[in-house]
C-alpha cells in the first residue's frame, strides 16, 4: 500500500471506531440511543476530516487529539438529534429545570457521568488505534514470513523419464540371474550329506 492509502486507511478507521465508540459510551452513560443512520452520517462526515488530521506516521497525540475532537462532535450531535423523550434526555437534563429556550443548552453540557463515559471512550478509541495498526502491521509481517516459506518448500513439479522398452528387460534377466547364483544351501552342507 502507499502512504497516501495507509493514510486513508487510518483516518476512515479513526472516524469510524471513534463513532461507535462514541455511540455506545453516550447510551451507556445514560444518554439516548443515536438512530443508526446519525451514526452511519457522522462516520462518513468525519472520515475526511480524520484523514486530515491523523497524519502520514502512526502518532498518539494526533490520533488522541482526533478523537477527542470527535467525541465532544458526536457528544453535541447525539444530543441535539436525541428527541424529546425524557428517558433519552436523562444523560443531558442534569436533574435541571429548566424550560423553554434555556432547556437545549442544559442538553448540550455533559453531567459527570456523561463526561467520563465520553473521556473512557476517547481513550479506548486511541488504544485501539494505537495498538490495533502495530498488530495489523505485525501480522502482515507474519502472514508475508509464513507465504516466504511456504513458497521455498513447494513440491517441484515432477520429471517424467522414458524408459526403453529394452533396457528393463535387459534389468530384469540380470536380477534373476544374480538371485539364481545366490540361492541354495551352503556348500558344506551339500558336502556333509
Amino acid at each position: 500500500m502507499s502512504p497516501r492509502h495507509v493514510r486513508a486507511l487510518r483516518g476512515a478507521a479513526a472516524a469510524w471506531i471513534a463513532t461507535i465508540v462514541a455511540a455506545t459510551s453516550h447510551t451507556l452513560a445514560g444518554g439516548g440511543a443515536p438512530a443508526p443512520v446519525l451514526v452511519a452520517t457522522l462516520g462518513i462526515l468525519s472520515s475526511p476530516i480524520a484523514v486530515a488530521l491523523v497524519g502520514r506516521r502512526l502518532s498518539s497525540w494526533r490520533a488522541a487529539a482526533t478523537v477527542l475532537a470527535a467525541q465532544g462532535l458526536f457528544h453535541l450531535s447525539f444530543a441535539l438529534t436525541a428527541g424529546v423523550d425524557a428517558d433519552a434526555m436523562a444523560g443531558h437534563v442534569h436533574s435541571a429545570t429548566a424550560t423553554g429556550a434555556a432547556l437545549p443548552a442544559a442538553w448540550l453540557l455533559p453531567d459527570a457521568p456523561m463526561l467520563i463515559g465520553h473521556v473512557v471512550a476517547a481513550a479506548a478509541t486511541v488504544v485501539v488505534l494505537y495498538t490495533g495498526e502495530r498488530m495489523l502491521r505485525a501480522l502482515g509481517r507474519g502472514i508475508r514470513s509464513v507465504l516466504r516459506r511456504a513458497s521455498a518448500i513447494a513440491p517441484r513439479p515432477i520429471v517424467r523419464v522414458r524408459v526403453v522398452a529394452g533396457a528393463v528387460v535387459a534389468v530384469v534377466r540380470r536380477v534373476r540371474l544374480c538371485d539364481l547364483s545366490r540361492r541354495g544351501p551352503p556348500s558344506f552342507v551339500i558336502a556333509a550329506h
